[in-house]
């Protein structure tokens, strides 16, 4: 195996562990990104390894309930109008996806990845003297019923065949694990499958200055156009009007990863699933670990910053500007179960997700380019996913076997 000059597009915990990955095995890395390592996305995540969650988002009759979640105010799901024609390619895929035949397949792609997720990521903190930053209590499902947990059923009894430990807890149960939470959360679920960092941000910074140690280039520019020639890219333009040269690329730019492989001839749809937090530094609330609040499609993560309080998911594209009545109407949300929390002086953010129509990264060569790798559309569990899909990135390209068939990450799989 000899040793190749790699352009990585993205420097958010993707991109990072993939130039980590790349280093490790002898290569030279350039990352380029619009942003500082510091100012993307990956800050402002959930800071979960989230190994349970292998259910993709589309699932069998989930459209009939799209239009009650569009209706409510503090609801999950948000369309913005203006969005909606640029949305229906994806949104028929989606819909084509919660077929039961593509869900069941979806959950096997998800598991399969999904497995050694926290054992990677202890790998990789153990490589960047980052094991301090880990928590591994485990998560707390919740719901307000008995009834509302067994509607969910099924979904818990495939969770348990593919291996994912789960503790049902009555209201006693949840008191025990957290007893912050009040008595709207009458029952749920421990899983000890799951792992919190301290700080996204902290890991972040961590990870980029353990790259620029190991000699890892950081531009920061924004791609604007892609130059091919004889099968291969062949240069990068970017924004400013600078020249890149090419030897061989990993496109891990998130929501706008598929503006570029369009110009390969790879359109895939990708759409950015933006997402809404507030951090509150003074919560007024010790909770032990991140909590999911099922009904309510929010969650709660106890950071080393404060207590994180995120969800929903706005169909919008990557330019249109924040509306923080979503962060908001999460904080009401929350209040029905920590009624004491302090709401004070949160710092409100929100982030492009880039999520696919099946929930199923994107992790493949191109079919179009001899020198590209694809690394995106990882939706929700970017950081759950991060480290996994570095060594799989870096199995393709020095030739290795990655042990599973990568057939469903393919990024010609719709066609």
């Amino acid at each position: 195996m000899s040793a190749k000059s790699i352009t990585v597009i993205g420097n958010g915990i993707v991109g990072l562990c993939i130039a980590r990955a790349l280093v490790n095995n002898g290569h030279s890395v350039t990352v380029i990104s619009r942003d500082l390592a510091d100012e993307g996305t990956s800050i402002g995540n959930a800071s979960a390894i989230a190994q349970a969650e292998i259910m993709p988002i589309a699932s069998p009759g989930l459209w009939k309930r799209i239009p009650g979640m569009l209706s409510d105010p503090l609801g999950p799901l948000h369309l913005r109008m203006g969005h909606v024609p640029k949305l229906m390619p994806w949104m028929y895929r989606f819909l084509r996806a919660c077929r039961p035949e593509n869900y069941a397949k979806g959950i096997a792609a998800l598991s399969n990845i999904m497995e050694p997720v926290i054992r990677d990521h202890h790998g990789m903190l153990d490589d960047i003297n980052g094991k301090h930053l880990l928590n591994g209590e485990g998560t707390l499902y919740v719901y307000r019923s008995e009834e509302a947990r067994a509607r969910d059923a099924h979904a818990w009894r495939i969770r348990k065949e593919h291996g994912i430990e789960l503790f049902a807890l009555d209201r006693e149960g949840i008191r025990q694990h957290e007893p912050t939470l009040s008595d709207a959360a009458q029952a749920g679920y421990f899983s000890p499958n799951w792992a919190t960092y301290a700080d996204p941000k902290e890991l972040l910074i961590l990870l980029a200055a353990h790259l620029r140690e190991r000699g890892v280039t950081f531009v920061q520019a924004e791609v604007d156009r892609v130059e091919s020639a004889n099968g291969k890219v062949a240069a990068l333009h970017t924004k400013d009007g600078q020249r890149h040269l090419v030897d061989h690329l990993v496109v891990a730019g998130g929501a706008w990863s598929g503006r570029l492989s369009k110009q390969l001839g790879e359109g895939f749809p990708i759409e950015a699933d933006r997402g809404y937090n507030t951090t509150l530094p003074n919560p007024g609330v010790d909770m032990r670990m991140f909590v999911t609040f099922v009904e309510d499609s929010f969650v709660a993560s106890p950071l080393s910053i404060g207590l994180r309080i995120g969800g929903a998911v706005e169909m919008g594209g990557v330019d249109a500007p924040p509306n923080y009545a979503r962060s908001d109407a999460l904080l009401t949300l929350a209040k029905r179960y920590l009624p004491d929390i302090n709401t004070d002086g949160g710092t409100k953010w929100m982030g492009h997700r880039p999520g696919t129509p099946d929930s199923i990264p994107v992790i493949s060569t191109s079919a179009t380019r001899d020198n590209v790798c694809y690394a995106f559309g990882h939706g929700h569990l970017g950081l759950t996913l991060s480290v996994t899909t570095a060594r799989l990135i870096a199995d393709m390209i020095d030739g290795r076997d990655p042990g599973i068939d990568m057939t469903p990450y393919r990024i010609d799989r719709y066609r």
